[in-house]
């Protein structure tokens, strides 16, 4: 790898890994004259296999806050994921808010890695948390491949092994 690409991932992971906080339960927090704003999804990260779902808690919290706070998303790929907000919009109620986000991976989603961020908005305030998501496969790797080794298996027995020949003993008879 040339130096200067090198230098430019380097920089470029050291960015990310600043202004990303990927911690268990983490949230981030924007204050705004007095009022600030929080928001937490726990877990943080979640592994989802195609074809399942994974439920993560929000909670907002924020002093003094009042009034309806709405969820979003940032960064889910466009195509393969279900995202339900149960309920979108939340009272607040003593500076506090909940929510539940359902993540569904389709048949149609890859087996990926990436991290989106849940943003909760509040008349013109916002905050994020990240949230990581990893996309496994439905089936282990493994057993493809021993659906192959089996199919190779039984062309070489084919191949190799010879029927064995009747000896019949007598005459038949056709009428």
């Amino acid at each position: 790898m040339q130096p200067v690409s090198r230098f430019i991932l380097m920089a470029s992971c050291f960015i990310f890994l600043i202004n990303c906080n990927v911690v268990l339960g983490a949230g981030y927090s924007q204050s705004f004259s007095g009022f600030q704003l929080n928001v937490s999804a726990i877990p943080s990260t979640a592994v989802i296999k195609v074809g399942d779902q994974a439920t993560i808690n929000l909670t907002v919290t924020g002093e003094p806050a009042s009034g309806e706070v709405c969820f979003s998303e940032q960064g889910f790929p466009s195509s393969g994921f279900t995202l339900i907000f149960l309920p979108q919009c939340a009272n607040m109620q003593q500076g506090k808010a909940n929510a539940q986000l359902t993540v569904e991976a389709t048949p149609a989603a890859a087996p990926q890695n990436f991290t989106a961020q849940i943003v909760a908005t509040i008349g013109n305030q916002t905050a994020s948390a990240p949230l990581t998501i990893t996309v496994v496969p439905a089936i282990p790797a493994w057993i493809p491949w021993v659906g192959i080794l089996v199919f190779f298996l039984v062309i070489g027995a084919a191949l190799f092994i010879k029927p064995r020949k009747s000896k019949r003993k007598g005459k038949m008879n056709d009428k």
